[in-house]
């Protein structure tokens, strides 16, 4: 409390400022994920988001440059989320105990990825992007680049699969397949832990 009577009225001002940014910009992000329960992101237009977010047009556009900017602040936001979920980890090339993170990562965060997903935004490839699997991917030698390359693209194409399909099997199983896949690939021996 006394901190805040230190403060002057123009620290005081752009400090109501920038939390009404803030809770503008979450009323229409909100606005578009419930939009998104109703119909597809390609049908829902600025008008139906400001009206539903309660915000006026000005706000939208004082925030954002389009729709679209919106869906790539809450790719960016489930990027973070991962993003400090695995800074500091150590996981000493264990491509299972990655992937095995980044699934239940994936399945923790799942209408955002069902959105993101949903409106083709290549958001959704970044959270499978080498951020996370250039650690499981990670070789000695560039002789394995282009079964790097393969490798990459089939867990990519496993994690999009198994989300669209209801996420059915364990991400445990789905860590395990993709290890053994790229394994086969590489000719590696399992480890302990696999």
């Amino acid at each position: 409390m006394e901190a805040i009577r230190n403060l002057t009225n123009e620290e005081l001002l752009r400090l109501s400022n920038e939390e009404s940014k803030k809770i503008t910009k979450e009323s229409i992000v909100t606005a578009v994920v419930l939009l998104c329960a109703e119909k597809p992101f390609e049908k829902i237009t600025v008008t139906e988001i400001v009206r539903k977010a309660g915000v006026s047009r000005t706000a939208f556009y004082r925030n954002y440059d389009s729709k679209e900017d919106v869906l790539k602040e809450l790719g960016a936001g489930v990027i973070k989320k991962l993003n400090d979920f695995f800074e500091g980890k150590k996981y000493n090339r264990d491509g299972r105990a990655i992937l095995l993170d980044l699934l239940n990562s994936i399945k923790k965060n799942a209408s955002t990825v069902k959105l993101l997903l949903s409106s083709n935004q290549i958001v959704f490839e970044i959270l499978c992007g080498p951020t996370y699997l250039e650690q499981f991917l990670l070789q000695e030698t560039s002789e394995n680049r282009y079964d790097t390359i393969v490798i990459e693209s089939m867990i990519k194409k496993v994690i999009i699969e198994w989300f669209k399909a209801g996420m059915k099997e364990s991400p445990e199983y789905i860590a395990a397949y993709c290890s053994n896949a790229a394994r086969v690939i590489w000719n590696t021996p399992q480890t302990e832990s696999e």
